[in-house]
C-alpha cells in the first residue's frame, strides 16, 4: 500500500513511500471511520504514521489537530519533522512551558503540538482569550497514552483528556506501546472494538530480546555504579569497535556527566577507536558548547544528554549522535520517551533512582519498556551486521541487562529471550474526571 495512493494530497508529508503491515491494518479505521481509535503496538513499529494519517484526515476536512507529546524534547522533534506539513501550506505551532505563547498564532494553527501539562493548563483556562484556541480542536492525537500508568504524570493526562472531551468533544486517536489492558483504555475513550488494535511483538521491524547481565554487588553504592559502568562498557565495546553506537541510560543528570568522564579514561585504556579529533569543524563546534564537560567529551566520541542541558547543547548532541560523531552516549530517561535517537546497543546501567522521600526506588516497567525501544530502530540500524543490543531489568535482578538480536543473511534471529518481560501496569479505574 503506497502512501501516494492512500493520501495523495499529503504524500510529501510522509518520510517514506509505502506503509508497513501494522499501518496498513490500522489505516482504514483512521481514514474511513469517525470513531475514536486506540492502537497499541511495539516500539519502533511505525505508530507515528498513524498519528500523521489522523492529522491528514483532519486537515483535509478543514479542522485543527492537536498532538499531545509526553516530553518537550518530543515536541521539538515533531516541529522539525513536520516542516513537511508547512511546505504543503499548513501551520504547525508548538505550545510548551519553555516558550512564550502567541495566542494569535495558536488560534490560526492547523496543527498544535503540546505536552500533557500545557494542555492541562489550556483546558483549565479555555474561557480566557489567551487559551480559547483549545476549544477549536477537532482531533486529538495522544502519543504514548500508556503514560497513564505513570504515578506522577498519569493523572494529569487522564484528567486533561477527559476535560478536553467535555469542552469540544474532538475525535481521539490514542497510540501506545504494548499494554495488557488496552480494553480499559478503549472503554474510557469510547473506542469500539472495530477501531481498537493490539499488535503483538511480531509487528516490530527489528526483533528485541531481553536478558540480564549480572555483576558482583558490594557494600559501597558508589563503587557499585562503577562496576555497572564497566559492565556496560563491556557490552557496548564490541558494537563500537564494529562501527556501531551505544546508548547507556543512568539514573540522574550527575551520573550521566560522571559516567561520560570516567568512560573517556576507560576507553583510552582499552584503546577503543573512537572520537573525531581529526575533524576540525566538529572540534570547533564542540568548543562552542555551553557545558564545559560536554565540550571536553564530545571530540572523544563520548557525550551525555539530560533535561538540564541548554537546548542548543541538547540539539547538537542529538545531531552528532545521529551523524555518528558521538558513539557512546549517556542519558537519563529523557531520550527514552519517543525522541528518535536509536542505537545498535542500549544498556540500562541503573535499575533504581534516588527519590528524596522514599530513597532508592525501582525504575518503573513503563520507563524500562521505553528504554528498550531505543534499540535497533528501523531507518537507522538496518545496515548493521553486528548484534543489536538492549538491556532490561527484572524486578528481582541487581545489575545490567542485555537484549540481543543479530542480523544475518536470513534476517534477525533470536539469541535468547527471558521468561518474563516488563509490562505496563495501568490498572486504575478508567473513569472520566473533570
Amino acid at each position: 500500500m503506497k502512501v501516494a495512493e492512500v493520501v495523495p494530497e499529503f504524500a510529501d508529508a510522509f518520510g517514506f513511500e509505502e506503509f508497513n503491515r501494522m499501518q496498513r491494518e490500522a489505516a482504514p479505521a483512521i481514514l474511513e471511520r469517525d470513531e475514536n481509535v486506540v492502537a497499541a503496538a511495539p516500539t519502533a513499529s511505525g505508530k507515528t504514521a498513524l498519528a500523521e494519517l489522523a492529522i491528514c484526515r483532519t486537515l483535509e476536512r478543514g479542522g485543527t489537530a492537536l498532538f499531545i507529546a509526553p516530553l518537550r524534547a518530543l515536541t521539538n522533534e515533531k516541529e522539525s519533522e513536520w516542516e513537511r506539513f508547512e511546505e504543503l501550506g499548513y501551520s504547525v505551532y508548538v505550545v510548551t512551558g519553555e516558550r512564550d505563547l502567541n495566542p494569535r498564532r495558536a488560534e490560526r494553527a492547523d496543527i498544535l503540538v503540546m505536552t500533557p501539562e500545557k494542555t492541562d493548563s489550556a483546558t483549565r483556562k479555555h474561557d480566557s482569550a489567551r487559551y480559547s484556541f483549545i476549544t477549536d480542536v477537532d482531533c486529538c492525537v495522544i502519543d504514548e497514552v500508556h503514560l497513564l500508568d505513570s504515578d506522577t504524570r498519569g493523572g494529569v493526562l487522564e484528567v486533561t483528556v477527559s476535560r478536553l472531551r467535555r469542552i469540544c468533544d474532538p475525535r481521539v486517536v490514542a497510540l501506545s506501546a504494548t499494554m495488557p489492558n488496552i480494553e480499559d483504555v478503549a472503554a474510557w475513550l469510547d473506542a469500539p472494538p472495530e477501531t481498537t488494535f493490539e499488535f503483538g511483538d511480531d509487528y516490530r521491524p527489528v526483533d528485541l530480546h531481553a536478558g540480564v547481565r549480572t555483576y558482583t554487588h558490594g557494600d559501597n553504592a558508589f563503587a557499585d555504579k562503577y562496576r555497572r559502568l564497566y559492565t556496560a562498557l563491556d557490552l557496548a565495546e564490541e558494537h563500537i569497535r564494529d562501527g556501531g553506537q551505544a546508548l547507556v541510560f543512568v539514573s540522574s543528570r550527575q551520573d550521566a556527566v560522571r559516567a561520560a568522564g570516567k568512560s573517556r579514561d576507560e576507553i583510552g585504556k582499552r584503546d577503543i577507536p573512537m572520537g573525531a579529533r581529526g575533524d576540525y569543524d566538529f572540534h570547533t563546534e564542540a568548543k562552542e558548547l555551553a557545558d564545559d564537560e560536554l565540550a571536553k567529551a564530545a571530540p572523544d566520541g563520548v557525550g551525555f544528554h539530560h533535561a538540564g542541558l541548554a537546548k542548543d547543547d541538547r540539539d547538537r548532541v542529538e545531531e552528532w549522535f545521529k551523524e555518528g560523531k558521538i558513539q557512546l552516549l549517556f542519558s537519563t530517561s529523557t531520550l527514552a520517551w519517543g525522541v528518535n535517537l536509536p542505537a545498535r546497543c542500549v544498556v540500562i546501567r541503573d535499575t533504581k533512582y534516588h527519590d528524596p522521600l522514599e530513597g532508592e526506588v525501582d525504575i518503573s516497567p513503563l520507563d524500562i519498556l521505553q528504554m528498550l525501544g531505543r534499540a535497533g530502530r528501523p531507518g537507522y540500524d538496518d545496515v548493521a551486521t553486528a548484534g543489536s543490543s538492549a538491556t532490561a531489568p527484572t524486578p528481582t535482578s541487581t545489575g545490567n541487562c542485555c537484549a540481543r538480536a543479530r542480523r544475518s543473511s536470513r534476517g534477525w534471529r533470536r539469541i535468547w529471550t527471558p521468561t518474563s518481560t516488563p509490562r505496563s501496569r495501568w490498572g486504575r479505574s478508567a473513569t472520566s474526571t473533570t
